[in-house]
């Protein structure tokens, strides 16, 4: 016999609570939370008022604005019922014309994180009663209690608190652009007994939220947010203004992307009179293995992006005392405040529709890991505490830039990639001219600072006696001058060096420690899995279809097993060892076998190959050679990916020279290197691509010229339309 009933779900009025510590994580979040729902309501000045002792259980905090209010139809309707679709279903203020924050009716569950009690008084616009509601959130932890047992008390009566001499004429004395001194209309929320305490950092954070909280490109002007604070911490109080530092940014650069890709960008470095300006378009490009880590990468010829148009603003500040006193001293501050300020601040914001998006941006919250990125590159890229920027988007030209659940952050997929992935480039923009000033400023530095270890030497004796015994002997004169100048560029080049090659010794060393470590699992595990596939062919004993199951798992192991064995001879060209002896070899057998190491990322891309036919006897060290030639082929691929598919290519030629040199000629069909950074691509770290190292052609040319007293050039045309690399080798060949 069966029996069919019909039930409904009965939240439990726990669920309240359980929402608001899910949705909001903080209680800075939560008050914060609130101050959007002003901005909804059309609120020109928001009050936020805190009244001792501000502890657990003590205390309160009342957050009031001059918005359009709400009456007893709207507190029935909309606050009474959680995830209302009163928001959604009107998409703009009813006054401003503002784009609405809050679509999830969130709004109470934030009250809740912040207060036992809440006592909501609001009044709207042209009517003349106000409304209050009463809400004890502590019933709500009554594990026993549903939701419809809670009782809610509400009721209309005449303006007591928002009428002219109401409680809420304290929100007079903020500034704004259209004031109402009449005061017949908003809303106050009144949070009793503290469900957190408060302290003086938690109240900073809270003040750097709303700093950052409305665009700056609007700087506010009719949105006004005021701390009223007890009296130990009066200086966090009264206007929500930025830091003075904000407005000094040393670089600054604006542009947009279009919902097509296309790109502009206004660059202003210091000492300039007009910005720079760079255009183009900037599709995404994503290939197999880059799919694999979530890594995407951009190009003209790619698709354009699925995040939809957006604008821009950066300000950014080298970190160092060097420009920091300076500015610290013009702003009548001290360096650690300077630093600190630069700290609250920094990151890159979103703001939608003139409000931010929380949490990115927020200290700690490097959302598009600018420091790995830095890690990587730490002469030319940007690190997270030196960039303040700001991306403005539109919840309507950008609707696949959605809000998770909680309202903070936005859901994951490939709209959020792609938006990052063109943040990212165009920070790679900016880094290029960036880069060539500051290596022009390092080297005004190089002339004038003092002397140390690595600053060259210090010839002020020898001048000195020269000048006193050879006063008029200009030849020796120019020739100490001309041979201390030497010295001290010599010297400069030491430095990079070293630093370079401590960096690349460290890697070389955890490359053949993996090497050494993995081959031999490796070996076993490919040893194993063959010995298996023998053994189970072997018994005849298994069902056919188990035993073509185990055999074929068998293989896909071994399989498996063999790429991770080609991964590392991939790699082992760029370990520590020391190189072996050179040996007689074939130099373009050593070029083939380079090649075969990226054949498979070739294929992916669609390149074809141009070998040499010659056969060129060398006396070489084979593993020197390849590294030269997988640098040169690992940024030929890179770069190809920017091209047409139908015309990607690489030619590799080896020509004897009549000195007896060896020159091998590398070109490519790719988009060429711009004649602006020309001078600069042999330079350490300096690179072109988003998240490129740098170190590529350095290394190419340090192989080719200590190794083969030979030289590295970038050609100006060659047999294929892209970049032409030469390396001449004039010695052991």
């Amino acid at each position: 016999m069966t029996t069919k009933k019909t039930g409904k779900l009965q939240p439990r009025a726990r669920l309240i609570r359980t929402l608001g510590e899910e949705l909001i994580s903080s209680e800075t979040v939560a008050a914060i939370e609130l101050v959007k729902n002003a901005y909804d309501a059309d609120a020109t000045r928001v009050l936020l008022r805190f009244v001792p002792p501000l502890t657990k259980g003590k205390g309160a905090i009342e957050i009031m604005d001059d918005g359009n209010g709400m009456d007893l139809k709207t507190i029935e309707s909309a606050w009474l019922e959680p995830a209302t679709l009163s928001k959604r279903a009107q998409k703009r203020s009813s006054q401003k014309n503002r784009r609405v924050l809050g679509e999830k009716g969130i709004g109470r569950f934030a009250a809740s994180k912040l207060a036992d009690q809440l006592e909501v008084i609001s009044r709207r616009r042209r009517t003349a009663t106000e409304v209050v509601a009463d809400f004890d959130w502590s019933l709500f932890d009554d594990p026993s209690a549903y939701l419809q047992d809670i009782p809610i008390q509400y009721r209309e009566q005449l303006p007591v608190n928002i009428q002219p001499e109401g409680s809420i004429k304290a929100i007079l004395n903020i500034s704004s652009e259209a004031p109402d001194s009449k005061l017949t209309h908003g809303t106050i929320l009144r949070m009793n007994v503290l469900r957190e305490s408060w302290d003086r950092a938690k109240l900073e954070k809270l003040r750097h939220g709303l700093s950052r909280l409305v665009s700056p490109a609007t700087g506010g002007a009719d949105f006004r947010i005021e701390l009223d604070l007890p009296k130990q911490f009066s200086s966090l109080a009264g206007p929500i203004l930025p830091p003075a530092v904000l407005s000094r940014p040393k670089y600054t650069a604006t542009g947009h992307v279009e919902s097509s890709g296309k790109y502009k960008i206004s660059i202003l470095l210091p000492g300039d009179a007009r910005p720079q300006e760079s255009k183009g378009r900037l599709g995404i490009l994503s290939d197999s293995s880059n799919e694999q880590t979530g890594v995407s990468d951009v190009s003209p010829t790619g698709p354009a992006p699925q995040c939809g148009p957006f604008k821009f603003e950066f300000k950014i500040w080298d970190r160092d005392q060097r420009d920091l006193k300076p500015l610290a001293g013009s702003l009548n501050s001290t360096l650690e405040a300077i630093r600190q300020d630069l700290d609250n601040a920094a990151g890159v914001n979103v703001y939608r529709d003139e409000f931010r998006v929380l949490p990115y941006g927020e200290p700690g919250n490097d959302w598009l890991r600018l420091d790995s990125r830095r890690i990587q590159n730490p002469s030319l890229r940007l690190s997270n505490n030196q960039i303040i920027g700001n991306i403005f988007i539109t919840a309507d030209e950008n609707p696949e830039l959605k809000d998770q659940t909680n309202r903070e952050g936005l859901v994951e997929g490939p709209a959020l990639s792609d938006f990052q992935t063109l943040i990212k480039a165009i920070l790679s923009i900016i880094e290029l001219p960036r880069s060539k000033l500051r290596q022009k400023e390092r080297e005004r530095e190089n002339s004038k600072r003092g002397k140390g270890l690595f600053d060259g030497p210090e010839l002020g004796e020898i001048r000195a006696h020269v000048g006193r015994n050879y006063p008029r002997d200009k030849k020796l004169k120019s020739l100490l001058e001309k041979t201390e100048s030497e010295l001290g560029r010599k010297t400069e080049q030491v430095q990079e060096a070293l630093a370079r090659y401590r960096r690349l010794a460290t890697l070389g060393q955890l490359i053949d420690t993996v090497l050494h470590e993995g081959r031999h699992p490796l070996a076993g595990i490919r040893n194993q899995a063959q010995a298996g596939r023998r053994e189970f062919r072997q018994n005849n004993t298994l069902p056919e279809p188990t035993l073509e199951k185990l055999l074929t798992r068998f293989e896909k192991i071994d399989n498996n097993a063999a790429l991770v064995g080609a991964v590392f001879n991939r790699i082992e060209p760029f370990g520590g060892r020391k190189p072996g002896k050179p040996k007689e070899v074939i130099l373009e057998d050593v070029i083939s076998s380079a090649f075969a190491v990226l054949e498979g990322d070739a294929k992916d891309r669609k390149v074809e190959f141009s070998l040499p036919s010659t056969k060129t006897t060398v006396r070489i060290e084979p593993t020197e050679i390849q590294q030269v030639i997988l640098n040169l082929l690992q940024n030929s691929l890179h770069w190809l990916r920017h091209t047409d598919e139908n015309n990607r290519k690489v030619q590799v030629d080896v020509t004897r020279q009549r000195d007896d040199s060896v020159a091998i000629t590398f070109s490519d069909s790719g988009p060429g290197i711009a004649s602006e950074y020309r001078d600069q691509i042999f330079t350490p770290y300096f690179s072109t691509k988003p998240d490129g190292v740098g170190l590529g052609l350095a290394i190419v040319g340090d192989i080719v010229t200590d190794y083969y007293d030979g030289t590295l050039e970038l050609l100006d045309s060659g047999p294929l339309p892209g970049a032409t690399f030469r390396a001449i080798l004039r010695k052991r060949v």
